[in-house]
């Protein structure tokens, strides 16, 4: 029987098995709460020394943190959990003064408001004299005023941005299909998404797809070493990018690749609508 250690014990309460690629460990880190970020780092620390994936993963989220080394990144974290640990405990606080302050008040005889009316009611009075001495100027300034053309408001287009991971000299976007999060590498020269047969079948198994439903045809294509080979094509429901989820997807089902070989093609990328791929910023804005 095998033996279990604390170390295996953690990595599976933390969803970092060992045959996860680099991506997939930095996507479990970029879903996880800031106190699971902190024990997520402490583990990558141990393992980047006999797995080159999580050392890979580990450069990677301090890039993404902003920070030259664990240290850094502990520390950023702490600071987040604290400020937002004071902020619980200000509103706890003001909560408790509100509390305090709504202690029952004994119902005024006719002769106590007989002779505090003015006293507890005068900045009352006088707020509400002047608010009705304003009132009536607009009133009075709107009725002679000439009439006015109606201003004409310019819809200001708001921007959407999509972050683009990078890693080895390409650009890659994480993204959920059925709740499944899946990599793809952005691809701007292939019109078509692939995905492998084994990553398919996954979704016919959930029920997410079916082949009667979702199978469209088989086509050739071209692939990146010129030759040609034969491929299903099907559509996906929904998938999930960023902030935006787009719908009936086609995808070309690949022979012979695995995770590492999932393209995102431009048929996708358009589906977003009006996009500006920035490269050198490593992300894709999406104009509303």
């Amino acid at each position: 029987m095998k033996n279990i250690s604390n170390l295996d014990l953690k990595r599976h309460r933390l969803g970092l098995a060992k045959e996860l690629s680099t991506l997939a460990i930095v996507g479990v880190y970029k879903k996880a709460s800031m106190s699971t970020k902190l024990e997520l780092i402490s583990l990558i620390e141990v393992l980047k020394h006999t797995e080159k994936n999580y050392n890979e993963a580990l450069v990677l989220i301090f890039k993404i943190e902003k920070v030259s080394d664990a240290t850094g990144i502990i520390s950023k974290l702490s600071k987040q959990k604290l400020d937002i640990k004071v902020i619980s405990d200000v509103e706890r606080l003001a909560m408790a003064l509100i509390k305090q302050k709504k202690e029952p008040v004994s119902k005024p005889t006719t002769t106590d408001k007989l002779q505090n009316y003015y006293q507890r009611n005068k900045i009352k009075v006088i707020v509400l004299s002047v608010f009705i001495g304003l009132f009536l100027m607009i009133v009075v300034l709107n009725l002679f005023s000439p009439p006015r053309l109606e201003s004409i408001v310019k819809d200001v287009k708001k921007e959407i941005f999509i972050e683009l991971t990078p890693l080895r000299s390409q650009k890659y976007i994480y993204t959920t299909i059925d709740g499944i999060s899946t990599t793809f590498l952005l691809d701007t020269g292939a019109s078509t998404t692939t995905i492998s047969k084994s990553y398919l079948n996954q979704h016919i198994r959930s029920g997410f797809i079916n082949r009667r439903t979702h199978f469209k045809r088989s086509g050739y294509y071209v692939i990146a070493n010129g030759d040609t080979v034969l491929a299903e094509v099907w559509q996906i429901p929904s998938m999930t990018i960023g902030p935006k989820t787009i719908y009936n997807i086609e995808i070309a089902v690949m022979p012979g690749i695995d995770e590492s070989g999932f393209l995102l093609g431009m048929s996708t990328i358009n589906k977003l609508g009006n996009t500006k791929i920035d490269l050198s910023n490593n992300k894709i804005m999406i104009e509303n």
